[in-house]
Parts: structure tokens; C-alpha cells; sequence
């Protein structure tokens, strides 16, 4: 038979061979002494009986509590820890999520950066060549006038020199040599050229 049991028995069979003679008693018409009154046998049976029910209680349920309560410890701790290692988890994803927005921010503002001086380097660059291309144009339309300037001055001297010998044929009422005349107007053109008059 396991112990436990035997225990178990003996308790109870203690407890029913001093709970007879007291039934006979009560049965035999003695009075009782009330509920304070001092019986020493039923108090040592109690105390025997209480041992008794304390042994069994700590051999069999105590480890059980024990080990209820060890487990719900256990796992409370581990809940605990649980729990500080997902505040510490958090913490980390707070703290990198602050770091990836702070580099965000400083590349936003380097790239900020960049595009206004790229924008202005890229001004810069339009103004010089818009200028480049405004001096080209005058440095051309300097030239164009030159040479139209050359080339009406050139019309005009050869009309000059037709109407200067058209007008010399008229007054010497003969046609002289074209080409001589010409050569002559021309020479004469040419040393007024030099005077302050012939070029006004």
C-alpha cells in the first residue's frame, strides 16, 4: 500500500476510535463542559490528528502547490522578461526609426543643396552663353553693316562717277573715252576723299 495512504487511514481510524467514547459518553447522560471547557484527551487526539493531516498535506499537496506556485513565478518571470526585452526592442526600433529620419532630413537638405547649386551654376551658364551669343550677334551685325556700308559707299562712288561723267559729256558736248573718264573721275574722288569736305 503507497504511504501516502496508510497515512491517510491511520488518521482516519484514529480519529474514529476517539470520536466513539466520546459519542458514548455524550450517549451516557454526563453533561459536557461547553465549547471553553479543557478536555486533555480530545485536545492531544486533535493535535495528533492535525500532525497528522499536516504530514499528508505537505507530502502530497504542498509539492503540487509549490510547484503550481514555482510555475506561475516562473512564468510571470518570463513575462517580465518578455516584456523588457520588447520595451528594449522598441526602444532599438524608436531610436533607429528617429536616426533613418534624421538621414532623411540632412539628404533631403544635401539634395536641396545641390539642385539650388546646380540651378545656379545652370544661370550662370544661360547668362554667359545668351551673352556670348548677343555679343556674337553684335560682333555679325557690326560686320553686316560694315560691309553694307563699304558696299553703298562703293554703289555711291560709281554713281559719282557716271553722273560726273555724264555731266562732263554734256558740258563738252562730246562723248569721251569711257574708260578714261572713269579713271579720271576716280582719281579725282579719291584725292577729295582725303579732304575733310569730300568725306562730309
Amino acid at each position: 500500500m503507497d504511504p501516502m495512504r496508510r497515512i491517510i487511514f491511520a488518521a482516519t481510524a484514529a480519529l474514529l476510535a476517539h470520536a466513539s467514547p466520546l459519542l458514548a459518553q455524550e450517549h451516557g447522560g454526563e453533561e459536557s463542559g461547553g465549547l471553553l471547557s479543557l478536555n486533555p484527551g480530545l485536545s492531544v487526539w486533535t493535535l495528533i490528528i492535525f500532525l497528522i493531516v499536516l504530514a499528508v498535506l505537505y507530502r502530497a499537496a504542498y509539492p503540487k502547490i509549490l510547484a503550481a506556485v514555482e510555475a506561475r513565478e516562473a512564468h510571470v518571470r518570463e513575462l517580465t522578461e518578455s516584456a523588457e526585452r520588447d520595451r528594449a526592442e522598441a526602444a532599438a526600433l524608436v531610436e533607429e526609426h528617429r536616426k533613418l529620419v534624421e538621414d532623411t532630413r540632412a539628404q533631403v537638405q544635401k539634395a536641396l543643396g545641390e539642385a539650388t547649386g546646380t540651378a545656379e551654376a545652370r544661370r550662370a551658364e544661360i547668362l554667359q552663353q545668351a551673352q556670348r551669343e548677343r555679343d556674337e550677334m553684335l560682333a555679325r551685325a557690326r560686320a553686316d553693316v560694315g560691309a553694307e556700308r563699304a558696299s553703298m559707299l562703293e554703289q555711291v562712288r560709281r554713281d559719282s562717277v557716271d553722273l560726273a561723267i555724264r555731266a562732263a559729256e554734256r558740258l563738252v558736248r562730246k562723248n569721251l573715252d569711257g574708260d578714261d573718264n572713269r579713271r579720271l573721275v576716280q582719281d579725282y574722288l579719291a584725292q577729295l576723299g582725303g579732304t575733310p569736305a569730300a568725306r562730309a
